[in-house]
């Protein structure tokens, strides 16, 4: 799928002048010496990242793809009550909550909940205090009758398989708030877009463009990104707001 634009890591710049970068999309857990040797600033986010690398918690394709998809979408889709879906481990969603002071509240939500994702609060909220009184962590089924879904509240998932990203989408319509996804996985039953689009540009391709008009037909301004390639080939973001909503560009 390599979507090529905005290649280069924006929220960890120094990554963009390493020669070997074989690494950034490895499944080995992050660990000591390489935050030591890339993340040895004073900065939050190395502070941090030094804090996960020393507990061994995520691999390190997971460590960076949160942390340059929300370096691509925290502005656009930033709101008071955000909710992290199929979110797994849930960084993408205590990003939010560490970095941006805007945002009160951030719900991590999966039906399955590794242990990661309580090492990780735990992690973040020794290092960021604030982060402990804005997560709201939920280990449970996800639907669109759901009785935490509000009004305007954005919706975000790095990596929601197939049609469960489609799920996200279908949420994000009903609370009329911004959206960001990262989508995974591209089962072709599932995709509804026309036959001849399918064969004009490929499954995934067809897919997200479906995806794009469904979201477009319910009022949003939508937008395509990427992270880079490097970290995974599934790198398309889709994201937007409602266009009664002001816009942000991350570019």
């Amino acid at each position: 799928m390599n979507f090529p634009a905005n290649s280069r890591f924006k929220f960890l710049p120094q990554l963009n002048d390493i020669v070997c970068k074989q690494w950034l999309g490895s499944r080995q857990k992050f660990h000591g010496a390489l935050a030591a040797e890339h993340f040895a600033s004073d900065k939050l986010q190395d502070k941090f990242l030094r804090a996960v690398a020393a507990k061994r918690v995520l691999p390190i394709k997971e460590v960076l793809e949160s942390f340059e998809f929300f370096a691509r979408v925290r502005k656009p889709i930033r709101s008071q009550t955000m909710a992290d879906l199929c979110c797994g481990h849930g960084l993408l969603g205590i990003l939010f909550a560490m970095f941006e002071r805007d945002v009160d509240r951030v719900l991590l939500i999966d039906q399955d909940e590794p242990e990661s994702r309580q090492k990780l609060i735990a992690i973040a909220s020794e290092v960021a205090p604030w982060v402990a009184d804005k997560v709201d962590s939920r280990q449970e089924k996800i639907s669109i009758e759901d009785d935490w879904i509000e009004p305007s509240m954005a919706i975000m998932s790095a990596h929601a398989c197939g049609a469960l990203s489609d799920l996200c989408i279908d949420i994000a319509i009903k609370s009329g708030g911004p959206i960001a996804i990262l989508p995974c996985c591209y089962p072709k039953s599932a995709c509804s877009a026309p036959l001849s689009v399918q064969t004009a540009f490929g499954l995934e391709q067809a897919f997200d463009i479906d995806r794009t008009y469904r979201l477009e037909s319910a009022g949003y301004r939508i937008r395509w990104g990427s992270i880079p390639a490097e970290i995974t080939p599934m790198n398309r973001i889709i994201y937007g707001t409602k266009k009664h909503q002001p816009a942000e560009t991350s570019e």
